[in-house]
């Protein structure tokens, strides 16, 4: 898609989801259940600040030092008997993935709920090298049925309702008369269940890596993804460089702040550490592990001394709750992995500032995104250093540019846009500064008088 074609098919997007009373009401509910939760699961900080500080500096300790890390973590899950793939781009992870599981002539393939797998393609890359996955996360498998991307980083499903999930059952042989989401879930947990059984190839992401013990995290609440990874012949894990973590000893900041402000829970339902393949002296868990570490541009955010800061993200999703240009447009227009505050700093820098950098126009710079951040990423700064660097980038004068020129002037010396008449006021207030791209904002009628001319008549 080309840069104009990508910002119209946005633009088009954006005016459709504006409009969507029905999204709205199911972004508004999760947010309020959310919103409910989470105010009680931050009753076990004592001192909720000081977490959020040490969290804020693991991570950027993992970022800054991330070679370091990532040699050592990689030196010791081989020493455990896994094997550790490196991938520069989403091409040659889904290669890698795919020659696998044609190697293992591989029949039963199972994917748990992974956003870095959703990033790179893997689902489309599997099916046109024709192997056939099932996936067995439940908002993931509504929407492999609805042919669907994710609208949240932790509710993929969030803009479906109970009603449409049954139909999409029904549609393919999965029979409820009942839109209850527990009836929902139980059956398809039943049909997904003989998926997992005995699968030749089970695919999972992973929460963060242990850098001194060689070893994944899984958080999860539906259990899928431990019968995914310990039924398999082969796990294959899927993480992104940046999910690194110095040591072990960190998890006990990081599970409970990701419980809280991912999900609203004190602790997450199924905490799992793994060490790699199955031991002799093991009764479960894979023949072969392999962890498949992948960069796909993050190395180029890393780079940036500013734009860096974005990588300490845990993807807890807690940010798109509170951003208002998500609770408008939802996580599906951004077609990202990363969406709502995440995607207004990323893309710009993976994608480039001519096809992404409206994206750093994506906010309204309230901050309320900081302030639910649990590792306190600076959001307003990140998404200021965008602007600049994209105004930096625009050699032609456009409208916008023009515009504010001219709006300088005229707060320099207050005549000179002659405002005496109605004209020139409205022009400027809605052609230039408040005409929205879709057509769905205008300004309202400016007053017949300025306010110099009201305070020189009350005043003299």
């Amino acid at each position: 898609m080309s840069e104009t074609a990508f910002y119209e098919t946005f633009l088009k997007e954006t005016a459709s989801r504006i409009n969507d009373v029905e999204l709205h009401g199911h972004i508004d509910h999760a947010r309020r259940n959310y919103k409910k939760s989470f105010g009680e699961a931050l009753k076990q900080f004592t001192d909720l600040e000081a977490a959020r500080r040490r969290a804020a500096h693991i991570r950027w300790k993992s970022i800054n030092d991330l070679e370091k890390y990532l040699i050592q973590f990689e030196s010791t899950f081989i020493k455990s008997g896994g094997k550790v793939i490196w991938a520069r781009d989403a091409a040659e992870a889904c290669a890698e993935i795919n020659a696998i599981i044609q190697k293992a002539q591989a029949k039963v393939v199972v994917k748990s709920k992974s956003l870095t797998a959703d990033e790179i393609g893997l689902g489309q890359a599997m099916q046109t090298a024709g192997v056939t996955w099932t996936e067995t996360d439940l908002g993931q498998f509504i929407l492999q049925l609805a042919k669907e991307e994710p609208s949240h980083m932790v509710m993929p499903a969030l803009h479906k309702s109970p009603e449409e999930v049954r139909y999409l059952f029904n549609k393919v042989g999965i029979k409820t008369n009942s839109a209850q989401a527990i009836e929902l879930s139980l059956r398809a947990a039943d049909h997904i269940r003989e998926k997992y059984l005995a699968p030749d190839v089970g695919i999972t992401g992973a929460n963060f890596l242990l850098a001194d013990e060689g070893a994944i995290t899984i958080t999860e609440n539906e259990g899928n993804v431990m019968l995914a990874a310990s039924r398999s012949k082969i796990h294959i894990v899927l993480a992104g460089i940046d999910k690194i973590l110095p040591s072990v000893k960190d998890l006990q900041t990081m599970w409970p702040l990701l419980a809280t402000y991912g999900t609203g829970q004190q602790v997450t339902s199924y905490n799992s550490i793994l060490w790699g393949p199955r031991r002799a002296d093991e009764v479960d868990g894979p023949e072969q592990m392999i962890v498949v570490l992948i960069d796909n541009g993050r190395t180029d955010v890393i780079a940036d001394e500013v734009q860096r800061g974005v990588m300490s993200c845990i993807r807890c999703g807690a940010c798109q709750y509170a951003d208002p240009v998500y609770s408008v447009i939802g996580g599906q227009t951004y077609h990202s992995t990363r969406m709502g505050p995440p995607a207004t700093v990323v893309e710009p820098v993976l994608n480039g500032m001519k096809s992404h950098g409206f994206f750093s126009d994506l906010s309204t710079l309230s901050g309320a995104d900081t302030e639910q951040c649990p590792v306190n990423i600076n959001f307003n700064k990140l998404l200021l250093d965008n602007r600049r660097k994209k105004a930096e980038q625009e050699t032609a004068f456009s409208a916008e540019r023009i515009f504010f020129t001219l709006w300088r002037n005229a707060m320099i010396k207050r005549d000179s846009p002659k405002w005496k008449t109605l004209k020139p006021r409205r022009y400027f207030l809605d052609e230039l500064f408040f005409k929205s791209s879709n057509g769905l904002r205008k300004m309202p009628e400016p007053a017949r008088e300025s306010f110099n001319d009201l305070w020189k008549k009350r005043y003299n």
